[in-house]
């Protein structure tokens, strides 16, 4: 037949054994292009949250300046075409209505059965010629482009073979996915290398291996081994005893409402657990300042740390616990009588009947002696460093098991590159009885991604988790969006795993936070979430992130009653950067702080 090659490709010499064949023709037996009814940028409001594609010339973003409302249909371009800039002669699938801008014109095809596969198939030819089309003048582009010949597969009938060229390019997606998560796997490797480096640096240790002193340390504490002698946490003046271990002090008050949170480097200590207690990193009075390389006790909470530099403190319940014989203030030691206070005191004490400097003298703790009943330093100091070593090292296999885990999902997944999107790669635990250094968490990245710290899948999917949505806007969409009470929110995604349906049917409560903590506002929802197509979606629904959006989820709140969800902190699991403009789902428990009072 006139204008037929054959390509050496294992797929295409398939294809042609089954009766296709490739046809040389020129694009004008394809494709009409029209120039667009240009449409000044000025004229247009631009954000993020607009709907329509505005397309320039330009070659960067897919040719997208920005988005905006829709305006009128005078200058509507019609989606699911190739648009092209005469000035970068770079052509783009655009597969929405949308808005242009001068000297732009877009290709229209005149056979059915066109989709964003096979325009990559046309576009990939197209560009071929880019160089060439920048040579003319605007006016002659047009013929220029419509008599250019390409290459077209045609069935055994000579209807175009839209099947195989969309097969070329799903095949040709799967390849670089591969290549990305190839890559992927190998920056996970090297950064695993850098953290266990980075970890012996910080610990001061040249590998993970113990000791033999490190070892029969920690296997005596594991058989129980050890001799133990019960000690007074601190002194008791009243009635002359003066045998306690530390020296204790109330710190000072200083409450949240009073400080600027990242507004200096000196700790802002909380008696909330996580992080070591440290809510924020302050500027402050210096004449409130707590001295660090010491013991910290939460007033109310029982929430025992070992605070080694100087520190801020959020309430005056709070103990400070020196210690006073001067051996006993390595930073190893401490953490040993850390554990060890935390085990003695927290049965005895609680919210109501919270530990105080007055209680204090009467409880005691223990710690290793040696056989003279002498306090064994030398057994806490080393037992501590056998444990940070056997902490840093699971870490290390954890990260090994996180690159195993998701060679795996990419080998299951790569022939389903919109699955291989929605994976949730958790924490793999050891199967022994050892203590577990972290939670199982589940991330499931998506265009609503899924965050659930210290979540076991099987928490999730019984649906009793109570989730919020955090939903970041520009402060200038914020009235509009926040009042609306009905939001249709785009998902980009066609298919979801079962554990994200899950999150999304689990969510309680929608924050509209604008990234501060101040200016945030969480709502409780009247009815239970929804997904939809958009066909589907209710009168009186706004809707958001519209652009190339699949489904979209049904959100109902009173936007006259916000939630009282007590006090919050968002900065613990908001993103810095483009991400932080991504909506994502996570425990309510996830962003509450303890109350201070």
């Amino acid at each position: 037949m006139p204008g037929k090659t054959i390509s050496p490709h294992l797929a295409e010499k398939k294809f042609i054994k089954s009766g296709g064949y490739f046809e040389t023709c020129n694009i004008e037996n394809l494709f009409i292009i029209k120039g667009n009814p240009q449409l000044d940028k000025e004229k247009l409001s631009f954000s993020k949250d607009s709907s329509y594609p505005y397309f320039t010339r330009t070659v960067f973003n897919n040719g997208i300046y920005g988005y905006v409302d829709y305006y009128d249909d005078k200058h509507l371009v019609k989606g699911n075409s190739i648009a092209v800039g005469m000035m970068g002669m770079q052509f783009f699938y655009m597969a929405h209505d949308f808005y242009a801008g001068q000297f732009t014109k877009t290709a229209f095809p005149k056979f059915e059965g066109f989709n964003w596969r096979v325009a990559l198939w046309f576009i990939a030819w197209f560009n071929k010629s880019s160089k060439k089309y920048l040579g003319l003048l605007v006016r002659d582009f047009e013929k220029a482009f419509l008599e250019t010949e390409i290459s077209v597969p045609k069935n055994s009938d000579g209807s175009l073979a839209i099947e195989f060229m969309e097969s070329r390019i799903r095949e040709m997606e799967e390849s670089r996915i591969r290549e990305m998560e190839e890559s992927r796997i190998r920056e996970m490797e090297e950064s695993r290398i850098r953290e266990m480096e980075a970890y012996l640096k910080v610990s001061g240790f040249e590998n993970c291996e113990l000791t033999e002193h490190e070892k029969s340390s920690y296997e005596k504490m594991k058989q129980g081994q050890v001799k133990f002698k019960t000690f007074y946490v601190t002194d008791d003046k009243k009635n002359k005893r003066h045998n306690g271990v530390f020296n204790v002090k109330n710190s000072h008050n200083i409450l949240q409402s009073s400080i600027v949170a990242g507004s200096g480097t000196t700790p802002y200590v909380t008696a909330g657990e996580g992080n070591n207690s440290i809510y924020a990193y302050i500027s402050y009075d210096e004449d409130q300042i707590e001295e660090g390389n010491a013991i910290m006790i939460g007033g109310k909470t029982m929430v025992v740390t070992y605070q080694a530099e100087d520190f801020f403190s959020n309430d005056s319940h709070n103990l400070v616990l020196y210690a006073k014989d001067d051996k006993l203030r390595n930073e190893l030691i401490q953490l040993f009588m850390v554990a060890s206070l935390n085990k003695s005191l927290k049965p005895i004490y609680s919210w109501g009947d919270s530990v105080s400097k007055t209680k204090i003298v009467k409880d005691k703790f223990q710690l290793p002696v040696t056989d003279a009943g002498f306090i064994d330093y030398q057994f806490m100091e080393t037992y501590i460093r056998a444990v940070e070593k056997l902490t840093i090292q699971k870490v290390y296999d954890w990260r090994a098991q996180e690159v195993k885990t998701t060679k795996a999902i990419v080998n299951d997944c790569v022939k389903y590159p919109t699955v291989l999107q929605q994976k949730s790669i958790p924490y793999l635990l050891p199967e022994d009885k050892s203590p577990k250094m972290v939670a199982e968490d589940i991330y499931i990245p998506c265009s609503i991604e899924i965050r659930l710290q210290s979540t076991k899948r099987e928490e999730l999917l019984c649906g009793n988790l109570n989730l919020v949505l955090m939903y970041a806007i520009a402060p200038i969409a914020r009235h509009k969006t926040e009042s609306a009470c009905r939001i249709a929110l785009g998902i980009k995604e066609d298919r979801l795993s079962v554990e994200a349906i899950k999150a999304f049917e689990s969510v309680r409560y929608i924050m509209f936070h604008y990234w501060k903590n101040a200016e945030a506002t969480p709502f409780e929802l009247v009815a239970p979430t929804c997904l939809v197509d958009k066909k589907d979606i209710p009168e009186g629904y706004l809707i958001r992130q519209e652009k190339d959006a699949k489904q979209f989820l049904l959100i109902e709140y009173n936007a006259e009653q916000p939630a009282n969800i007590s006090e919050y902190n968002i900065l613990k699991v908001q993103r810095k950067g483009n991400s932080r403009y991504i909506p994502f789902v996570c425990k309510l428990d996830n962003i509450k702080v303890d109350l201070i009072e």
